[in-house]
């Protein structure tokens, strides 16, 4: 049986249960025709995960999960040759290869409307993103969680590779400390810093779930 967490996932950004002006924020970066690397920072269960993913499926469209490709940086601190794992990442075709998965373009960037939308799913902004003729859209998003676990090498290595980065692709990256970021990497992202959810919206998000499910929730509880 599927959690509430995601039958019950924020659809679009005015669903999300963050303060408007992160909503915002997150609405203006999908739909910028130049779309900036992200840094989505705040403390654990605030919707950091929720955000990036209404960013995805805004900014590439209803098969952006075919092109979205998620690293937990947490759990290389567990894995022995961390550092190869990382490098496999973000280089598919190996250490000595050209090939980065930045740099890879995919059909949607030529075709937006490859993958259409399925019943329900619908656009997070409230319209698709409209590509001008000649423009190629960012199509390939590279989304690492925990980025404030990389360490200094796998970050000196994701700074390199920010800097060869395709036009179609970009980097979102999720941290709870960004300050153990280095500071080349902060200066190529736009921080979107979302507070911790205050009682009220909670208990609202909380209401509002319990009567979509038809359940009597009693008072204080």
């Amino acid at each position: 049986m599927a959690s509430w967490l995601s039958t019950h996932a924020p659809r679009t950004f005015d669903e999300l249960a963050a303060p408007k002006s992160v909503q915002e924020a997150l609405k203006s970066a999908s739909l910028a025709p130049e779309p900036p690397h992200l840094l989505v920072t705040g403390p654990a269960g605030v919707g950091k995960t929720a955000s990036w993913r209404l960013v995805a499926r805004q900014m590439l469209g209803p098969g952006w999960e075919s092109t979205t490709h998620v690293l937990q940086a947490r759990d290389l601190m567990r894995t022995r040759g961390a550092m190869a794992k990382f490098e496999e990442f973000l280089r598919p075709g190996g250490s000595g290869s050209s090939d980065t998965l930045a740099g890879r373009m995919s059909l949607d960037a030529y075709d937006r409307g490859i993958i259409p939308a399925s019943e329900g799913d619908v656009a997070p902004a409230g319209a698709e993103l409209e590509i001008e003729p000649g423009i190629i859209p960012v199509s390939r998003l590279l989304v690492i969680e925990d980025a404030d676990h990389l360490g200094g090498i796998r970050q000196a290595y994701l700074r390199r590779m920010m800097e060869m980065v395709g036009v179609a692709s970009r980097f979102v990256l999720v941290a709870r400390a960004p300050s153990r970021l280095i500071d080349a990497i902060r200066s190529r992202t736009q921080m979107i810093r979302i507070p911790s959810t205050s009682r009220e919206m909670v208990i609202d998000t909380m209401q509002s779930i319990a009567k979509s499910e038809s359940i009597s929730v009693d008072e204080g509880v």
